[in-house]
């Protein structure tokens, strides 16, 4: 069942990935934020604003961020829960090992979102230069572009990447 405004309905359609890739940034998780952006459609079908929406891009990037909020106090406690029963002695409860995997698992989630909402180009670039090893006058020459565009592209990427990496 749509949302009963078209409007919102046509925003929501519209800006689905870029509102995916929001609440990745948010939940650190790409899984996480499609049940998100799935639950912000639910929100829309049932919204009825007592007044007119004046920007209804803003009004479903505002109902996703509150989702996004709802799910880390959700996520929060369960974190809570899964550590109050590894600490209760339980030879079966999860290891610190564990909880640390699963945060090393969003951070690099949370990366990957980040780069997958990047330019083609400048993932191209990156891919090359990181994961393939190339120098920047290699990744220049295959690409015909020039040493100092490779650098930019790296540079844009690291960029973007810096607050999750500070994290870690």
């Amino acid at each position: 069942m749509p949302p009963s405004d078209s409007l919102l309905s046509r925003i929501y359609l519209e800006n689905y990935r870029e509102i995916v890739d929001f609440l990745s940034l948010r939940t650190g998780c790409r899984h996480a934020a499609q049940d998100c952006a799935q639950d912000c459609w639910f929100k829309l079908c049932k919204a009825r604003p007592a007044e007119p929406v004046d920007n209804g891009r803003s009004y479903v990037f505002r109902v996703a961020a509150n989702i996004a909020v709802d799910w880390h106090r959700s996520n929060g406690r369960e974190l809570r829960l899964q550590a109050d029963y590894a600490a209760s002695g339980d030879p079966t409860a999860a290891s610190p090992d564990t909880l640390e995997t699963v945060q090393q698992r969003r951070n690099l989630e949370r990366l990957e979102a980040i780069i997958r909402a990047l330019p083609p180009r400048t993932v191209e670039v990156f891919v090359l230069n990181r994961l393939e090893g190339l120098t920047y006058t290699e990744a220049a020459k295959r690409l015909g572009i020039s040493a100092s565009a490779v650098e930019k592209h790296i540079a844009r990427v690291l960029l973007q990447c810096l607050p999750i990496l500070e994290e870690i």
